[in-house]
């Protein structure tokens, strides 16, 4: 399983930007196997074995500074992560683009930067829209947060209001697949 480096990127300015007094301590605190992808240049392009050099990384995040809390760590990397890249130009498409074509679009960018994955939007109703992550190898509880805070932030900047999600089934806790549903009034 890889992870394109776009996801290494917005992990380390994470990092950077929330904990700049720390970031020493999460990086050296890496093992040498997952340290050595954020000691140079990461390209955005390429793609990189995801267990070492994003499982690892972010769980530590999790460990040092949010005591363990995956689904929060998780959760606000997705919404870091939703910011950076829906910006500019990707603003405007938020504007006019319907909350469940946004889901949609989602779960074809999941697709995009972790391979081999398989991941399908889900329309529910107008108020409402899930996500099944159907493959996914190395998954853990962090991941499927970081993929559901994402989404849910890029319908709070699509001007959906009272955005919540809950995630049902989770492969990383032994489901056959991790089924989020997400809800805006």
């Amino acid at each position: 399983m890889e992870v394109k480096g776009t996801a290494l990127k917005t992990t380390r300015d994470f990092v950077k930007l929330k904990f700049p007094d720390s970031y020493n301590k999460w990086h050296d605190g890496l093992p040498e196997s997952s340290r050595k992808y954020y000691d140079g240049v990461i390209n955005a392009t390429e793609w990189y074995p995801i267990k070492d050099s994003y499982v690892i990384p972010i769980r530590k995040v999790a460990e040092l500074f949010y005591a363990g809390n995956y689904s929060k760590c998780g959760d606000e990397m997705g919404h870091y992560s939703a910011e950076a890249a829906l910006k500019g130009f990707y603003k405007v498409f938020l504007l006019i683009a319907s909350p469940n074509y946004l889901i949609k679009k989602a779960s074809s960018i999941i697709t995009t930067f972790y391979r081999p994955s398989s991941v399908e939007a889900v329309e529910i109703d107008s108020k409402s829209a899930g996500l099944k992550i159907i493959s996914f190898e190395h998954i853990d509880e962090t991941i499927e947060y970081r993929a559901a805070g994402w989404c849910k932030k890029a319908l709070e900047l699509a001007n959906c209001t009272g955005v919540s999600y809950h995630i049902s089934s989770s492969i990383a806790k032994g489901g056959k697949t991790t089924d989020i549903t997400f809800k805006w009034n």
